[in-house]
């Protein structure tokens, strides 16, 4: 029995509306379901156009088996019911859909289930992301290009009517994509009847599937594959996010749905399309197709110089001989005039004479008629050998001197140095007399593999005596490649520096527009997946020549390396766009020659090599001395050889070996405050989760040395290809390292994509906080330790030259109290506007809460807050409480002091008050002393005064004088006011002889009388 959907479908589109008679021919076929016992399914004929068919028959249902389909390359035969190979000139992908895309096209119009979407990384960068132009179709490439601090996300929306499979052509050159494959429905098929809903499988209607897109190198193409098993609508969904500078874009060049239908017609090979193009522009296009045979599952493009007019070509037509068509063309297009763009500059080796010739040869195929201005052959007089070569007389050509000996390219010899001197061996190249051994050279295209044809290998880069230069193609790289061979040597000091080497060059680029040179690093043995992105330089202006870059960058590794220049430039319409490398050193490699001999100490002199001091010893006169405890060996000037001068180490560090600075874990940071870090001298903590459209997290895992000499190890998951080669595992062993983690499937595990160094030098300690994280008021106006790190990002994809991280310790004894029981040791804190650490990329900051960042407590140290209880009856109480983070080593403690009732503001009052009034006291007593003797001697004087004399009796003053002080006698001999009243009165009473009062003055006249008459 069928069920009784497919029975009603039989019903209308067998009987409504359709009689017998003229058969329709606008029809498809649309196909049921399997029956209960998976044996058939109905054929339905079905009319594309209701009124066309209207009162026209169709065939009647034909039963099929289960899951019927027809292979890639055929169709249906409707009167055979059977498959049948597809025409010439026609192709099939047997019931499937494949999305190809062209820059000519309007996307949203001819692909409304493809949707294209920009976002940030942090909310902060979402404006500045949405305002790129970050999706594009270049040519028939969709690329994607997630800039540093941006996201981009593709989604597509399909539906299968059978199982099938999702197919995506891609090329990711070094980064990673994240996606899913998301049911929008209930797709599964049961053996039971289920025309009912049931509720209780509703988590079972949303079906996801992740899957990552690894890189696959730089110019290599990868099909990724994901099978789906049933039916159904899907949605795949692409993700991936820009975290640092330096990177290539995800370029998709097809997506092939298979299982969107059971039967699938005949497709036409498309026609070619017309464009007005530059001349380089043909290696962006395939568009003009054929397909000569029968069963075609694709159809192939034109090969140059043909073309195809028309739909469901056969084959390709040729161009006239004053025409050419570039592949996929719809017509020929009539040569242009040559010019010098259409050629390159091909070198001819130097010959006995020492001679080298340069001339230009058109690019292939050649398109242009006619000969360019200025192309004649140049000849050049060759250069000496490279510095740490020699020539051999013999074979004519340059050598490497032995080991021991030194050459500056311009001897036939090797010299050996002195006993006292010693060789520096490494790879000098600055005369390009010809590709100097190590080196290969190449053309790469993001695209088809097909856009190098005609394309000279050998000419991709030419030596020309002063230089080696390339040429740039649009949408090709010219590829330079250097091959460290057996690596670097061992030597004592490049294992205390972690420098191996170094790698110098200098260049300059004529640019028109817009040019871009990549400089990336590879493992020797490793595939083309394992490459890394030093350096990039893009140019978006007019430049020449005149120009000169130096570049350096410090090897940290003595494994075999491979070094890559590739360029490349977007549009060369307005003249020619070069490069010239002019000089590339590399130092202390294993093979290679040295260039001159340098002074250097040695332990005997049966030794030629250089025997630099020890680790922590320095060059003093001639001899080796040991650092000083708390310094650090280290050179005067960047360049030179051994160590002269021992650097003091930074504040709260030392060192016992004069090799490197450490933090002592148990101190008196800034002399003051005791800490003990034996409990966090390493950690480990987490940075903020970033999650993909789909709700897959990733984030990065920090590892972090904070105290001791102890170094931390960050180390990449080798896949297991990686595994199955017995590749070397990436580590790095820093003061601070970061580990990119993804998510495995279901999000069970995580795997390590990449690591980055952050900590080669820690360059400060100090007490201090961050304007980032405010102290609260439970930290008690504690300081925070704050170590800041260093490291150099040569080696790594960003565009920063190094990076700054400050790693923040904070006491927090609440952290403390809550997690007693677990093994968290510490809470990470991020600044409010940058929760990943950084809002640039350059400069990190961190804190970390954590008890074990208190200071030591002990009842020397100020670890109690003490309070002081009122005074009764001369006594009083002292409290002394621990501080909560010293809490586990203190307790309460309670001790009794004698004391004053009154306070100590009221003792300073009252006895000041004392003062002033014993003061004021001691005025009026001194003033009521002078007032009395006053009176009284004016008294005295009153009653000695004789009334018959006019002078005053001496005698009686003379007799006070005991009494008083000599300040305080008054002296009668000078006319005083005393004795002037003593007239006036003298008088009045001889006037008046008679008066009243003769008799009380009876006294004072005799003595006043006695006086005067002594006085005469």
């Amino acid at each position: 029995m069928f069920q009784s959907k497919e029975i009603l479908l039989l019903l209308i589109f067998t009987f409504l509306d359709i009689t017998t008679g003229e058969e329709c021919l606008d029809t498809n076929y649309a196909v049921s379901k399997c029956d209960k016992n998976k044996e058939y399914q109905w054929l339905i004929e079905v009319p594309t156009n209701k009124e066309v068919c209207k009162g026209k028959s169709v065939s009647q249902p034909k039963a099929v088996e289960c899951n019927f389909a027809c292979p890639k390359g055929q169709t249906f035969d409707r009167d055979k019911l059977k498959c049948k190979d597809c025409t010439s000139g026609t192709f099939s992908l047997g019931g499937g859909h494949q999305y190809t895309f062209n820059e000519d096209d309007d996307r949203e119009k001819t692909m409304p289930e493809l949707s294209l979407k920009i976002g940030s990384v942090l909310s902060t960068y979402e404006s500045e992301c949405k305002g790129k132009e970050l999706w594009k179709v270049k040519g028939n490439i969709l690329q994607g290009d997630a800039q540093r601090n941006c996201a981009i996300y593709l989604s597509l929306q399909f539906k299968l009517e059978r199982a099938g499979s999702i197919t995506i052509a891609y090329n990711l050159a070094t980064s990673y994509v994240f996606g899913s494959i998301t049911s929008r429905c209930d797709f599964s098929i049961t053996d039971k009847d289920n025309d009912d809903d049931n509720d209780d499988d509703e988590r079972d209607s949303k079906k996801r599937s992740f899957l990552v897109l690894y890189p696959t190198g730089y110019g290599i193409w990868k099909d990724r594959k994901i099978d789906i098993n049933a039916p159904g609508e899907y949605i795949l969904s692409l993700y991936t996010v820009g975290l640092n500078a330096f990177h290539f874009p995800l370029s998709i060049r097809s997506i092939v749905v298979e299982g969107s239908s059971f039967l699938q017609d005949c497709i036409l090979c498309p026609k070619g399309k017309i464009h007005n193009r530059s001349f380089y522009d043909r290696y962006a296009f395939v568009l003009g197709t054929y397909a000569s045979k029968s069963g075609s599952t694709t159809c192939k493009p034109c090969a140059s110089n043909t073309y195809a007019p028309l739909e469901g070509s056969t084959q390709c037509l040729s161009c006239k001989s004053n025409e050419y068509a570039d592949e996929g063309s719809a017509e020929c297009l009539p040569r242009p005039k040559c010019e010098l763009k259409h050629y390159q500059q091909v070198f001819i080796g130097c010959d006995k004479s020492d001679t080298a010739t340069i001339k230009y040869e058109p690019i292939q195929p050649k398109v242009c008629i006619g000969d360019p201005p200025s192309t004649q052959a140049t000849q050049s007089t060759c250069r000496t050998c490279n510095p740490g070569m020699y020539k051999n007389t013999d074979s004519g050509l340059c050598e490497f001197c032995p080991q021991g000996t030194y050459s500056d390219g311009t001897l036939s010899e090797c010299r050996k140095c002195k006993s006292e001197l010693s060789v520096l061996p490494g790879l000098y190249y600055k005369n390009w007399n010809e590709l100097p051994m190590y080196f290969n050279r190449s053309y790469m295209s993001f695209y088809e593999s097909k856009a190098l044809n005609g394309l000279v290998q050998d000419q991709s880069w030419i030596p020309s005596i002063a230089y080696i230069s390339s040429q740039a193609l649009p949408d090709v790289l010219s590829i330079l490649s250097l091959n460290i061979v057996k690596g670097f040597r061992l030597t004592e000091l490049a294992r205390a520096n972690r420098q191996f080497g170094t790698l110098y060059f200098t260049f300059s680029i004529q640019c028109q527009k817009s040019c871009t040179l990549f400089l990336v690093s590879l493992d020797t043995y490793a595939h083309d997946d394992d490459w890394s992105v030093i350096q990039k330089w893009n140019v978006k202006h007019q430049v020449d020549h005149t120009d000169i870059v130096n570049y350096t960058h410090s090897i940290q590794s003595s494994d075999e390396i491979t070094f890559i220049w590739l360029f490349t430039s977007d549009n060369t319409d307005e003249g020619v766009d070069e490069i010239r490398i002019y000089e590339i050193f590399v130092t202390n490699t294993v093979l290679g020659g040295s260039d001159r001999c340098v002074s250097c100490l040695t332990t005997n002199n049966q030794e030629t090599e250089c025997k630099s001091c020890a680790p922590g010893h320095i060059l003093s006169n001639g001899t080796c001395v040991h650092c000083p405890s708390s310094t650090m060996a280290s050179r005067m000037r960047p360049n030179d050889l051994v160590p002269t001068i021992c650097k003091p180490c930074m504040n709260n560090t030392i060192s016992d070996d004069g090799i490197s600075c450490y933090i002592p874990c148990k101190q008196a940071f800034n002399g003051s405050i005791q800490y003990d870090l034996n409990a966090i001298s390493t950690v480990e903590f987490h940075g903020s989760k970033l999650f993909t459209q789909k709700g897959s997290g990733y984030f990065h895992v920090f590892n972090a040395s904070i105290c001791g000499k102890t170094s931390v190890t960050c180390g990449k998951t080798l896949t297991l290809d990686e595994l199955q080669r017995s590749k070397k595992q990436t580590k790095i062993e820093s003061k601070l390292c970061r580990m990119g983690t993804i998510p495995n499937k279901n999000d069970t595990t995580t795997s390590v994509a990449y690591v980055d160094d952050f900590g080669e030098q820690l360059l400060n300690v100090t007490l201090s906080t961050s304007k980032y994280f405010p102290p609260l008021r439970s930290d008690y106006n504690l300081t925070d330790i704050t170590l800041v790190y260093r490291a150099n990002t040569s080696t790594s994809q960003t565009s920063c030259s190094e990076r700054i991280t400050f790693l923040s310790l904070r006491c927090d004894h609440l952290l403390d109290d809550e997690k007693q029981n677990s093994s968290i040791k510490y809470k990470l804190q991020t600044p409010n506007d940058c929760v990943t650490g950084t809002c640039d990329g350059c400069i990190f900051y961190f804190l970390l809460r954590t008890p074990f960042a208190c200071p030591i407590c002990d009842n020397d140290t100020n670890g109690y807050r003490t309070f002081f209880g009122p005074c009764k009856f001369g006594r009083q109480e002292v409290r002394k409480i621990p501080y909560p983070y010293c809490s586990h080593n203190l307790t309460e403690t309670v001790e009794t002091h004698r004391c004053s009732i009154l306070s100590l503001e009221l003792q300073i009052i009252f006895g000041v008050f004392i003062i002033i009034a014993g003061i004021l006291i001691l005025i009026v007593i001194i003033c009521w002393r002078k007032n009395r003797k006053l009176e009284y001697r004016y008294m005295q004087l009153i009653e000695n005064t004789n009334p018959d004399d006019d002078t005053p009796v001496d005698n009686v003053c003379a007799q006070l004088s005991d009494e008083e002080d000599s300040g305080d006698e008054v002296q009668f001999k000078s006319q005083s006011r005393a004795k002037k009243i003593m007239n006036v009165v003298r008088k009045a009473i001889r006037k008046n002889p008679n008066n009243g009062r003769a008799e009380s003055f009876g006294r004072d006249s005799y003595l006043l009388t006695s006086a005067s008459t002594d006085d005469a």
